[in-house]
């Protein structure tokens, strides 16, 4: 079983171009305690984030199928110059060079060799979740063999498939759960009971219902997440931002098991990277804060790559990079824990922490102390008539302030 020692985590990326960012290093943080730091991606609109990640992600896919994408193109370039694709028409050649566009764009320095990576990837835990994730669950018919999940772990669609299949999967373990009592073998039922009660666990945490149960209706070959409130929901009726978080479970659950069966070892946690674009999309705030250190407690040598917009995100991780594509600065556990206003405006561009109505308030009141400084009784007046019409726009500590300035010139007057 490959270890996370072992393992050959992203430590650093270069990026050759990057629409108007070219040239340019990304840096891991190295943590004593830890093997690996995961990397989380802002900046602007448009400053790469997701072509960076997918990007990652074909090098990786490439590299999965024995093929080093650098050397690729090094080989197909020195083709083209030479005239040994001189039979090909112009549509292939253009074909073939727009196929490696996004290796040309970024070079991933892994640790691993192509060889090794193949000699293990069975054993490797990769995914890749692209901002517009479909969780849209197949229904049943009937159950199917494991082999058909194991086939398409290391498929550049598998990602997708286990989302689909998810309830399949789920479906597949009651049955053989069955078998078991069936044969009379008790004793093997306790890794799916564990199976269950891992998924139980964040479905309680997401729904922060700490009574809810995942019920198995046998006649329909259905699952139904029970409520406290006695409520039932299938996996197809829950709103965008639930189904968007659980569609990355769905799939981490399926390759941690399938792993965890082939080496037959249940307290297993296998190693692997993977890589979401936008992991708080359609979540609400709370969520957004507690995705990532819901998924880093759960498959904890698994090295997260995500590019997001989200303060909340990026406050919410230990042992992380947060690296700005647009300044190129890179921060690490400092930012973890630091207010949401500070970090809109250190990394995601705002002039200040306020919002715009804030700044229109705030412009008001010095406009008044400006037109009004001889005049102790109308600055008041008129001061006092912002707060009765626009305070309910201030923050506490911004009305505090104001009030603070009534009750002084108040006393002045």
């Amino acid at each position: 079983m490959l270890t996370p020692e072992e393992f050959p985590y992203i430590k650093s990326i270069h990026v050759n171009t990057c629409y108007a960012y070219q040239n340019f290093d990304i840096n891991l943080f190295d943590y004593p305690d830890k093997p690996f730091s995961h990397l989380i991606l802002t900046g602007k609109n448009g400053s790469g984030k997701s072509t960076i990640l997918r990007s990652i992600n074909s090098h990786i896919r490439r590299a999965f199928q024995g093929i080093d994408a650098v050397s690729e193109i090094i080989e197909f370039e020195n083709q083209l110059v030479t005239g040994l694709v001189s039979h090909w028409n112009n549509d292939e050649i253009n074909y073939r060079l727009s196929q490696l566009d996004e290796y040309r764009k970024l070079t991933p320095y892994f640790k691993f060799s192509i060889k090794k990576l193949l000699s293990k990837k069975k054993e490797i835990i990769y995914s890749f979740f692209s901002a517009k994730r479909q969780s849209t669950v197949e229904a049943v018919i009937t159950p199917t063999k494991d082999s058909d999940f194991i086939e398409k772990i290391n498929t550049p669609d598998s990602t997708q498939y286990f989302i689909n299949k998810f309830k399949q999967f789920l479906v597949n373990k009651k049955v053989e759960q069955a078998f078991n009592i069936i044969d009379n073998q008790h004793n093997n039922n306790y890794e799916i009971d564990l199976f269950f009660e891992n998924i139980r666990m964040p479905f309680r945490k997401i729904f922060e219902d700490e009574k809810l149960k995942i019920n198995f209706i046998r006649n329909d070959y259905e699952f139904l997440i029970e409520l406290s409130d006695k409520r039932s929901i299938s996996f197809n009726d829950l709103s965008e931002g639930f189904s968007a978080f659980i569609s990355i479970l769905m799939d981490l659950f399926i390759r941690v098991d399938l792993i965890r069966k082939q080496v037959n070892d249940y307290t297993y946690n296998p190693c692997g990277i993977v890589l979401i674009d936008e992991p708080e999309t359609h979540l609400h705030l709370e969520l957004q804060y507690q995705i990532l250190p819901l998924l880093t407690e759960l498959f904890p040598n698994i090295q997260f790559i995500a590019a997001t917009h989200s303060p909340a995100v990026i406050s919410s991780i230990k042992h992380a990079t947060i690296f700005d594509l647009t300044t190129k600065e890179a921060k690490n556990d400092e930012v973890a824990g630091r207010s949401y206003s500070d970090l809109m405006m250190t990394h995601f561009g705002l002039d200040n922490e306020y919002s715009n109505i804030a700044d229109e308030i705030i412009k008001e009141v010095n406009d008044a102390l400006k037109a009004f400084k001889n005049d102790k009784k109308a600055l008041k007046d008129k001061l006092s008539n912002i707060l009765k019409d626009k305070g309910h726009y201030l923050s506490p500590v911004l009305r505090i302030e104001l009030e603070s300035m009534i009750i002084q010139y108040t006393q002045t007057v």
